[in-house]
């Protein structure tokens, strides 16, 4: 009888702890009357690709996921708002208690695990630069304006400049501060590409044996040697591809033939690069001639996609492709790992600009003009 007794207490609370030992998330929407019937999907992502782990419908305007993961790993919830736009917000998915909010902006933050508390406090310092810049902006180009002036697009652009900086600060004191945890890797992964590679070696010389072995990590590592060889100053890498009518063609074949060549990494699949090109487009019809010439290196993987976006969007400069995705030849070549992202090149071979501003590379071919 006492056997029992001291067996059945001892079953629940082994029962109780493997209970406590998962994960339960529990979400809310700010507006949630727009939102019930809504599906959240629970996801990671593995090789680019997603993997959906776990599916729940919204009631009420709250939502709920219980599992139990083996190891703190980045997670996902995605879902879709009513005008069918898809929204995603990442997050650190480990065990333990966490709710999960979306405000009337579809910014999705997670809180009440260490991890996760450290994600939340970048965002949310971000979101309030990004709120900053929105209500600047509406300074600089009332609502109203149908045609941006040059003074206008002039003040934009360097705000955007000191804004990039505040974001850029931000991502830096937390990962340096947080560089050896899954939530620090995690940000430098997902925010890395406006950095130098001053700034990247200095985060990797604060990271530990553990997180240097992470295998997005060691990829950056690589890359940034690699970025290293193609930084501004330093002679152009060649590389051979092949054009849409099947022609190989090899970067060398452009170099000094203008002032400037200009390598744009872009894909029909990359939204940014879509809505990059009127004007791009524009500074060509500009620019081209004995000054200026235009090298598209397209990351898409089918032939059609390729070509049918030349022709859509009206880019009338050289384009070359070996349709491997991120896998590109020319990409890794160059330390490619956002699009769009560009490399001046000028006609002695030397690269003198990576992702420039339109008005920096129009400053360039104007200086040129009066030597």
């Amino acid at each position: 009888m006492n056997k029992k007794l001291f067996f059945i207490p001892l079953a629940i609370l082994m029962l109780s702890a493997c209970q406590q030992s998962g994960y339960k998330i529990t979400g809310t929407f700010e507006n949630p009357g727009f939102f019930d019937s809504t599906m959240v999907v629970l996801s990671e992502r593995i090789n680019r690709e997603w993997v959906d782990l776990d599916s729940t419908v919204v009631l009420n305007g709250s939502f709920a996921f219980e599992g139990k993961s083996d190891s703190a790993k980045v997670g996902y919830l995605r879902f879709k708002t009513i005008s069918g736009d898809r929204k995603t917000g990442d997050f650190i998915l480990e065990n333990g208690k966490m709710t999960a909010s979306m405000d009337s902006s579809f910014n999705v933050v997670v809180k009440g695990t260490p991890q996760n508390d450290v994600l939340a406090q970048f965002y949310s310092a971000e979101n309030q630069i990004q709120k900053k810049a929105n209500e600047k902006m509406k300074e600089i180009m009332p609502e109203n304006t149908q045609e941006p002036t040059p003074e206008m697009m002039a003040a934009f652009r360097e705000f955007s400049k000191e804004i990039n900086k505040e974001l850029k600060s931000n991502l830096i004191t937390n990962v340096m501060n947080h560089v050896n945890t899954l939530a620090g890797s995690h940000i430098f992964m997902s925010n890395f590409y406006g950095m130098t590679t001053e700034e990247k070696d200095a985060l990797f010389a604060k990271m530990d044996v553990k997180t240097k072995a992470i295998p997005r990590i060691a990829e950056l590592m690589a890359a940034t040697e690699v970025e290293k060889k193609t930084a501004v100053g330093q002679p152009y890498v060649n590389f051979t591809l092949t054009t849409p009518d099947e022609k190989e063609v090899s970067l060398s074949d452009f170099i000094g033939k203008t002032d400037y060549l200009l390598i744009d990494f872009w894909a029909s699949w990359c939204g940014p690069c879509i809505r990059s090109f009127p004007e791009l487009t524009a500074f060509y019809a500009k620019n081209k001639g004995s000054k200026f010439e235009i090298l598209g290196v397209s990351l898409d993987k089918e032939k059609p996609d390729w070509t049918n976006a030349i022709l859509k969007y009206g880019l009338t400069w050289k384009h070359v492709s070996d349709l491997k995705y991120w896998d590109s030849e020319a990409a890794r070549l160059y330390a490619v790992n956002s699009i769009p992202a560009t490399v001046l090149i000028d006609k002695n071979g030397k690269i003198v600009g990576r992702n420039l501003e339109l008005d920096e590379m129009q400053n360039l071919l104007n200086q040129q003009v009066t030597k």
